[in-house]
């Protein structure tokens, strides 16, 4: 009886292993002519002529060498609604501020309360960033010691 039991599952086992190992060969094939047909079709389509980009800027200079007092320009061709962000080197938000739709945003900003340390301007159109602008603030001490003689 348990000789018949095995000619009973021996087929079943071959055709299950069979399977096993035909399936993946098969459906990567079928998987390859999908891919290359897809990249002849393509490489067919002629390439749609970008239209030209204007030109975005951000300027950022320090007004004063002995302040942290800086002017933010941003040229903004395109008119968008375009949102500031300025972040510390943890990726935290410090301040932010929704620019109008104009050509050309200039605007003023004091750093001088917050400490040393990398400070980020990021210019963002919803959730594309457009531009990136660092400043690294350091304080710098000198210690000048005089000597004296007395008699």
């Amino acid at each position: 009886m348990k000789h018949l039991r095995f000619v009973v599952l021996a087929p079943k086992v071959a055709l299950l292993v069979f399977v096993t190992i035909l399936f993946p060969i098969l459906h990567a094939a079928a998987q390859s002519k999908t891919f290359a047909y897809n990249a002849a079709r393509l490489a067919k389509e002629k390439p749609v002529p970008e239209a030209p980009i204007e030109a975005f800027n951000v300027h950022i200079t320090q007004l004063q060498k002995d302040q942290l007092l800086f002017q933010l320009s941003v040229d903004n061709p395109s008119n968008e609604k375009l949102t500031l962000y300025i972040k510390d080197n943890f990726n935290n938000t410090l301040h932010r501020e929704t620019l109008p739709a104009t050509l050309r945003f200039e605007a003023r900003y004091n750093l001088g309360s917050l400490e040393d340390g990398d400070y980020t301007f990021e210019i963002r159109s919803g959730k594309n960033k457009l531009a990136e602008k660092a400043i690294a603030i350091k304080t710098q001490t000198m210690i000048n010691r005089s000597v004296s003689v007395s008699e």
